[in-house]
Order: C-alpha cells, then sequence, then structure tokens
C-alpha cells in the first residue's frame, strides 16, 4: 500500500503514518467496502460482490460478502420472538410429529402397520429435532462470540445459547431405536435356533423355493411400503411444523446458510431401493430357482 504525501509533509512522517496503521485496518476498510456493495437482497449481493471481486467464482464472491457482515445479528429486536417460536415449534413437532399415522386397512395387521410407520416417522423426527436443537446451539455460542462484551445483542444470544442448551438433553433424537436394538439381541437366540431347524429344510425342492422367495418378496414390500410412508409422514409433519419459524429465525440471526433438513429423503431412497428389488430381483430370483431346480 502506498500512501501520497500532506502539504508539508516529510518522508518520515509518511513511514510513521503508514507504522500506525495496523492490518486490522487495512482489514476493516476492505470488509467496509465490501459492506458499501451489500444493499440489497442476497442475490443482488452475490452479483454485486462478483462484479467487485472479478475473476473469482461465485462461491468465493459469497464468502467475501458474508465476512463483509461483522453484526451478530440481522434483526436483534426481533430476534427473542423468533427464538421463542422455534422453541414452540420443537415441542410441537416432539409431540406430534409422529403420532397417528395413516395406513391402509390391513385388518389384524392395521395396528401392526401403525406402529412401523410411527417408528420410522419417530426417528426421522427426532433425529430432526437433535440436528435442529444443535445447530442453534453451536450458531449461538459463535454469534455471541463474535459480540462486543456490552453489546445487547451479546446477552441476548447469551440467553438464547443457555436456554437452548437446557433443552438439548430432551432431543436424543433416534427415537426407540435402543429398544429395538435390545429387543433383536434378545431374539438373537430364537434365530439362532431357527437357523437350525431350516437346515434341515430341503432347499433343492422346488417348492420350498419358491414358497421362500415369495416370503422375501411380501417382507420386502412390506418394509418400502412402512419405510416410503413413515418418511412421507415425518417430512410432512417437520414442513409443517418447523418450516416457518425455522426461516423467520434465521432471517432475524442473518448469513448462517440454510436451516436444517430432516433425513426422510434418505428413507425414502432406501424405499425406492427396496421396490427396485422387489420388482426386479426377486423375479428374476424366482425363475432362476424354477430353472437349476426343475
Amino acid at each position: 500500500m502506498t500512501a501520497s504525501p500532506r502539504p508539508g509533509e516529510e518522508p518520515r512522517d509518511i513511514k510513521s503514518r503508514l507504522a500506525d496503521r495496523l492490518l486490522l485496518d487495512e482489514l476493516t476498510d476492505q470488509l467496509g467496502r465490501t459492506r458499501s456493495l451489500l444493499t440489497e437482497g442476497p442475490e443482488e449481493v452475490a452479483q454485486r460482490a462478483l462484479d467487485r471481486f472479478a475473476g473469482e467464482t461465485e462461491v468465493e464472491a459469497r464468502i467475501a460478502g458474508e465476512l463483509a457482515m461483522t453484526e451478530p445479528l440481522a434483526e436483534p429486536e426481533r430476534f427473542p420472538e423468533a427464538h421463542r417460536l422455534a422453541m414452540h415449534a420443537l415441542e410441537v413437532l416432539d409431540r406430534w410429529g409422529s403420532r397417528d399415522p395413516k395406513v391402509p386397512r390391513l385388518f389384524f395387521l392395521t395396528p401392526v402397520a401403525e406402529w412401523a410407520v410411527e417408528f420410522v416417522a419417530e426417528y426421522i423426527v427426532q433425529s430432526y429435532a437433535k440436528g435442529v436443537v444443535g445447530r442453534l446451539r453451536s450458531l449461538y455460542a459463535r454469534r455471541e462470540a463474535q459480540c462486543p462484551p456490552e453489546a445487547p445483542e451479546r446477552r441476548l444470544l447469551a440467553r438464547a445459547r443457555v436456554e437452548t442448551d437446557r433443552l438439548a438433553p430432551g432431543f436424543s433424537g433416534g427415537g426407540s431405536l435402543g429398544t429395538i436394538l435390545v429387543v433383536g439381541t434378545l431374539a438373537l437366540p430364537a434365530l439362532a435356533s431357527l437357523t437350525n431347524y431350516l437346515g434341515a429344510v430341503d432347499f433343492t425342492d422346488r417348492r420350498i423355493v419358491i414358497a421362500a422367495l415369495s416370503v422375501v418378496f411380501v417382507l420386502f414390500l412390506a418394509l418400502a411400503g412402512v419405510a416410503m410412508r413413515g418418511a412421507g409422514m415425518a417430512r410432512r409433519r417437520s414442513r409443517l411444523i418447523m418450516e416457518q419459524p425455522l426461516a423467520a429465525l434465521w432471517e432475524t440471526i442473518g448469513h448462517a446458510g440454510r436451516p436444517p433438513e430432516d433425513d426422510s429423503v434418505l428413507f425414502a431412497t432406501v424405499a425406492i431401493v427396496l421396490t427396485a428389488l422387489i420388482w426386479f430381483v426377486t423375479p428374476l430370483a424366482i425363475l432362476g430357482a424354477i430353472y437349476f431346480t426343475g
């Protein structure tokens, strides 16, 4: 950086003035120049940042734009209200996110189907709630650290962080997976006995092979239906309850990326893979069994 001499200023005075200017001053000026570009919405901000930082990628321009926004809260006056709304939405999500699923009438199997769909939805919903709380804890702590010691925003963020820390143990996530794992462990001896029994079955018999593959077909069909229905229910409930409160909270915080999302897409993907196995792999396996055992 160079400095033009002021009228009557000696060269050593220029050197002294530059020495007094810290790197922090240079960085502050650079961020200030960037901030002057950020006078419109997010898309306009990205475009102006691109014009300012010619030759850089769009991602780098967005990074420069966020570095220039040093305010810990975009709307500090509305932040407490948005925080309370998000906390209330989390309570409603925990209570109603997976209850009373709708399943087709399956006669005596209807209660089993309802339990299975509710289990999948509960796992997704509670994992999502855990992710939201964890994201808020880290975000509040980071923004609090960016506040000057006596800034009112620091007190707002500290209070919100403490409240979120208190709520975190209640959102452990995972639904009843631990219970299912325990039951599965206890069922291992029974499964071992069943395996010994099946070992005496003649699997070279065409009828037995077709019957076994048919059972696998029905099982995979049921698993795919449960996963898809549970994921769809969790997705609808999560969006209905959390989408708008989180969007409002993220708006008051400002420049915090996107709010967390649930894992319903993952479960839907698993359901699609199971469906593909049902309709393509299982019929081929049955045909192969008929051919090789004929």
